[in-house]
């Protein structure tokens, strides 16, 4: 039976707050550094705008928009650092890619679904962005999945001893989702470099936020894991800028994460296949117009100086130049060719179960002790090998299969985890350090002899190659 600890007085103190807004005098910004966020947000709205024509056009079959969202993308990711950190991003998150290194160009090659397109050659949905030039993990269309991937990748960065922090987006409606919860609570209790930025534009796609959370802000939420939450306006790129400054610097310290809540607009429908009149009133969408986080920013830089209005001229002119060109230079960039329809989409050449080597002495055993033993010999070989599920730890699994791994390798390498995630997850990172991560391993039983026998050197090969 648990114990019951009685205490004086109450031990739980959230750690929450709205942070009221924050003059860039009063931090560490320069005019040079606003005119570039001007730069990024009129970048966003320009590329979102295109996209809209070349969906009317027919040449770009679905999109997803992102603005609304711009102001509140460029202040949370300014204190990343490009190349060194890594995200894990939502399908809205158009600048925060283009901060961290992805170009109009990209963006168009993966509207249009062409071949050069970075992310997936033209075979992912357009808004699931990725780019290993730059750190950025594939998304998927299940929403909150790049959630618990992208805690799989801050818990990797930690294990390597790096300064490296990892960014995670999503929309409000995501985190109704399992997986968000599984992402919290893992961040928590491991204290992962991670920061979670929620951008909440108040619909999961016609769902109001008042039926998706029973609190006030999502980022109250944060209190229930035991990290830090803070809510903010996403309007203000300022802001959110001093608020993911801290969060980054505590990830860094390896303090843990912190969840980042965005209060921003989505300034049109869902995407191209919504009709947001549907459920949204003229005036409300009227109304949206007045609090565009463009125009408020603008006349923000207008007002105080930083800009004046022949330059902020300048700068739309010259933005509307790099979409168009980009458009041009994507729509006549090649089309995939059909017989590479499945390339890099299903694993091939995986080989059959592999012959022991000649003159090695053989033993029988059952086969709780032959994973155990291909999993020892795994390990011994390679240090990049680790296991992580339920009950693998001290205990050995539930049916011994890691009985002793715990003893001889160490809890760096066996860990045992509440979560119960798909039973194989692989996750390599840049400094090429492979993580094999089971379930609870004992209940794959069915699985497990043919992953161990036949998929372990195939897996080895294509990582080594960078295929994995």
């Amino acid at each position: 039976m648990a114990q019951t600890v009685k205490t004086k007085g109450p031990t739980f103190s959230p750690d929450w707050r709205f942070q009221e807004p924050i003059a860039w005098r009063d931090t560490d910004l320069d005019e040079k550094t606003l005119k570039e966020w001007f730069n990024y947000i009129l970048l966003g709205r320009q590329v979102d705008y295109r996209f809209q024509v070349l969906n009317r056009q027919g040449r770009a079959p679905f999109i997803i928009s992102c603005a609304g969202h711009e102001a509140a993308q460029i202040g949370v990711s300014w204190p990343l650092k490009p190349k060194h950190d890594w995200l894990a991003p939502y399908y809205r998150d158009v600048v925060l890619c283009m901060r961290m290194g992805m170009t109009p160009l990209d963006l168009m090659l993966a509207v249009l679904a062409k071949k050069a397109d970075p992310a997936s050659g033209g075979k992912q949905t357009p808004g699931h962005f990725s780019d290993s030039r730059h750190n950025i993990t594939s998304g998927g269309s299940p929403v909150a999945t790049q959630m618990v991937r992208g805690a799989g990748v801050a818990y990797a960065l930690k294990m390597d001893g790096t300064d490296k922090v990892l960014m995670t987006c999503y929309g409000e409606g995501a985190g109704s989702e399992g997986d968000a919860h599984e992402a919290f609570n893992f961040a928590a209790i491991y204290k992962l470099p991670e920061i979670f930025v929620c951008e909440n534009n108040g619909f999961a796609i016609s769902t109001p936020f008042r039926k998706e959370y029973a609190i006030e802000y999502v980022a109250q939420r944060a209190a229930g894991y035991g990290f830090p939450g803070v809510t903010l306006d996403g309007r203000d790129p300022v802001t959110a800028y001093f608020v993911a400054s801290e969060a980054v610097a505590r990830a860094r310290a390896g303090h843990g994460p912190t969840l980042i809540e965005c209060l921003v607009d989505r300034l049109g429908a869902h995407s191209s296949e919504d009709d947001q009149r549907r459920y949204r009133t003229q005036e409300e969408i009227d109304r949206l117009a007045q609090t565009d986080c463009l125009e408020q920013f603008k006349k923000r830089l207008l007002d105080e100086g930083v800009m004046s209005a022949k330059e902020v001229g300048e700068y739309e002119d010259r933005v509307k130049e790099e979409v168009a060109k980009a458009t041009k230079e994507g729509m006549e960039s090649a089309d995939p060719a059909p017989e590479d329809a499945l390339t890099n989409v299903y694993g091939v050449g995986a080989p059959a179960a592999l012959d022991p080597a000649p003159n090695v002495e053989m033993e029988d055993m059952n086969m709780v002790a032959a994973l155990r033993s291909a999993l020892t010999e795994e390990m011994e070989r390679d240090e990049r090998v680790m296991v992580m599920g339920e009950d693998v730890g001290q205990k050995g699994g539930v049916f011994l299969v890691t009985d002793g791994l715990y003893k001889r390798f160490g809890e760096a390498d066996l860990a045992g985890l509440l979560e119960k995630r798909d039973w194989l997850d692989l996750r390599a990172v840049k400094n090429h350090r492979l993580y094999v991560t089971p379930g609870p391993l004992d209940f794959v039983a069915h699985h497990g002899p043919s992953f161990i026998t036949d998929t372990m050197p195939w897996l080895e090969e294509r990582f080594n190659s960078g295929t994995l």
